[in-house]
């Protein structure tokens, strides 16, 4: 195939042929022998080239490429024929932290002119000690490797960080040539940056000289909102009871809802983590009911556990023991419930209330148990009914298509081994799929004081 003389532009990302990475898929796992697997490179210089073939002539690219290595701590830059080359890109990132360094851009956005000079007190006044990376950060940050244990077989994944670039500080600058500051063709600063860093293999600091269009300008953390330092925000949160709302990474939808879809849920902060160039939080993931870590690159709302969290149950309040039959659960709600199944299983997780049911193994049984029912004889086809809670800890019995005469009972129904009392939901920690609930299996239930408004829709704390 021909090269369209537009396909590489420097600055781009691209990886020999024999790479794994295709296109946008940057996600695959390298199995077997990793040490195979060629760095990520970055275009930093395009020559135009004329090669010979059996058909006439093709003009190909000769790309100057850079990448790190993290076992030398050193860049390395080779030229290579577009020919043997494609070209990668990286979307799981949205670059909060991460800048295309664009030095014409900066000064429209302050009203300069595009004079030798105001290129010059631009970098000193705007980029001078600030941060730099190599743009093929982010993918060799994410690049993972799988071997399998010698015990079970599992697959095992670690970080493969062969090429990893580092974080670098601009240290200063100059142009290319001192006759000719411009390129011709474009009208750009032919400008390098010089930049150092801590070079872990040699244990000492280097320093190197950049075309600024291969590095990416690191914002910090710090400087990412106008009213608040965010990591301060979330360091003293771990001291104190708060929780998040946050987004979840993989929305779903409420089954039998087609209009509602779980977007958020609630963190608790464990940990602040610094990942390479960027900061993380660590957190319990009430959705998911696992450990997760979000980029610390936003304001998150958030508030304290009593704006959150309602009465739980069983509970000890005032002398009196309340129990999990206690809770009147309400239609729509949220609760977060701790269950143990038929075998023994325990299990926690948030649950949206669809219906409240209550089950009849022995209808004839079940009217000699209540004399108010003691009239009533409905079809044995009909033993699956909803109910409601009354007052003083009664419930009523309710049935669209069975009539009913008295529908009252007592509370002591609940522990009546001829009935069995559902919770019909959408379970969160199933993607939303339907799950029932014995609720005499239910060891602990705490409420969650506007569910919807958590998960479903904004709101604010």
């Amino acid at each position: 195939m021909k090269i369209n003389m537009s396909e590489f532009k420097i600055g781009e990302l691209i990886v020999f042929k024999s790479h794994p990475y295709i296109d946008k898929h940057t996600e695959i796992k390298i199995a077997a022998y990793s040490d195979y697997t060629s760095p990520v490179l970055v275009i930093k210089q395009i020559k135009e080239k004329s090669q010979n073939k059996e058909k006439g002539k093709d003009i190909v690219q000769e790309l100057n490429c850079l990448y790190y290595s993290s076992r030398d701590g050193k860049f390395i830059d080779r030229w290579i024929s577009s020919n043997l080359v494609n070209k990668i890109f990286f979307t799981t990132s949205d670059h909060k932290l991460l800048f295309d360094i664009d030095f014409k851009r900066d000064l429209d956005n302050l009203n300069k002119d595009y004079s030798a000079i105001d290129y010059e007190n631009l970098i000193k006044e705007s980029y001078f000690n600030k941060m730099v990376i190599l743009k093929s950060v982010d993918i060799e940050l994410n690049k993972k490797k799988v071997n399998r244990t010698k015990d079970n077989g599992e697959l095992v994944e670690t970080n493969h960080l062969e090429f990893l670039p580092p974080v670098m500080t601009i240290v200063g600058y100059k142009f290319i040539d001192e006759k000719n500051k411009f390129c011709k063709n474009t009208g750009l600063p032919l400008i390098d940056l010089k930049c150092k860093w801590y070079n872990s293999s040699l244990k000492t600091f280097s320093e190197l000289i950049f075309p600024y269009h291969v590095l990416y300008h690191v914002k910090e953390v710090q400087n990412l909102s106008m009213d608040k330092d965010l990591l301060s925000d979330i360091s003293e949160s771990l001291t104190g009871n708060t929780f998040f709302l946050l987004p979840l990474k993989k929305p779903f939808e409420l089954e039998g809802y087609a209009d509602k879809e779980i977007a958020r849920t609630i963190g608790y902060p464990t940990a602040i983590l610094y990942k390479h160039y960027f900061y993380q939080m660590n957190y319990f993931d009430y959705v998911t009911q696992n450990k997760a870590t979000i980029n610390i690159d936003d304001d998150f709302e958030k508030g304290a556990e009593n704006a959150i969290f309602g009465k739980k149950y069983p509970s000890y309040e005032r002398s009196y023991r309340s129990k999990v039959s206690d809770c009147r659960f309400k239609i729509d709600s949220y609760y977060v419930i701790v269950y143990k199944d038929m075998y023994e299983n325990i299990t926690r997780r948030v649950v949206k209330i669809r219906d409240l049911l209550i089950h009849i193994k022995k209808i004839k049984e079940f009217t000699e148990t209540y004399d108010q029912l003691s009239s009533w004889n409905p079809s044995k086809n009909f033993n699956l009914f909803n109910y409601n809670y009354g007052v003083n800890g009664m419930i009523s019995i309710i049935s669209d298509t069975v009539s009913i005469p008295d529908n009252r009972l007592p509370k002591s129904i609940f522990n009546d081994e001829n009935v069995e009392i559902f919770l019909n939901t959408n379970c969160l920690l199933r993607q939303g799929r339907y799950r029932n609930f014995n609720v005499n299996r239910i060891l602990e239930v705490i409420e969650i004081i506007d569910g919807q408004g958590f998960f479903e829709s904004s709101y604010t704390i």
